[in-house]
């Protein structure tokens, strides 16, 4: 047996347990049939905002695990969560979405469209707030800003803008969500480059979770 798996299963037992105290496992991802709203705002932003609930907070037992976001806002996710912090590039989405269950907002940037300096001032965020977990991400968004069931999307989106501060003061730590309190440190990665090491034994993470 892989010696990551006691690990994943501490993990699963000791910090994110389903909502009646027992821990839960999925195999396809339940929130597939979420109703979203989006909502058109000025300057090509568009907000989309799914009901809490509707998504599901189970942990598959195995990967792969889909979403129906891009990047993901929810859904049966990875039973171990990506350590907050600013990454030089993309993560494994099953356990940001995991991150957001623990009140992190996941910042996502195209890293051909940033400018070094504003990757300086990302970097400068997440050192200064544990609860920012800030990833390279493929989309066509300059920045895109997500948390537990809703994201925020902008044609010219910059980390100093009003909007960023404004998103991540209304749903960091989120007092909906049960676990938004837990801890985004102590799972898996070292910013800004290690992304796939767990912090308690040095394991690594299989490519079949990547």
């Amino acid at each position: 047996m892989r010696r990551w798996l006691p690990f994943l299963f501490v993990l699963v037992l000791a910090a994110c347990s389903g909502s009646d105290g027992s821990s839960a496992t999925a195999t396809v991802d339940d929130a597939a049939a979420a109703e979203t709203t989006t909502v058109a705002e000025p300057a090509e932003a568009t907000v989309t905002s799914v009901p809490y609930g509707e998504y599901s907070v189970d942990h598959v037992s195995e990967p792969p695990v889909s979403f129906d976001t891009s990047p993901a806002i929810g859904g049966a996710h990875y039973p171990f969560w990506q350590n907050c912090g600013f990454y030089d590039r993309d993560v494994a989405e099953g356990a940001a979405v995991h991150s957001m269950e623990h009140g992190a907002v996941w910042i996502t940037y195209n890293p051909d469209l940033i400018s070094d300096a504003e990757l300086d001032e990302l970097a400068a965020m997440a050192q200064a707030d544990g609860k920012l977990l800030i990833t390279a991400y493929d989309h066509p968004e300059k920045l895109v800003l997500s948390a537990w069931s809703v994201q925020h999307r902008e044609a010219d989106l910059s980390p100093s803008d009003a909007t960023v501060t404004e998103f991540i003061a209304e749903w960091r730590e989120n007092p909906a969500l049960p676990e938004a309190a837990v801890t985004c440190q102590e799972a898996l990665g070292f910013p800004p480059s290690n992304v796939y090491t767990f912090v308690a034994d040095g394991s690594e993470l299989p490519e079949e979770w990547r």
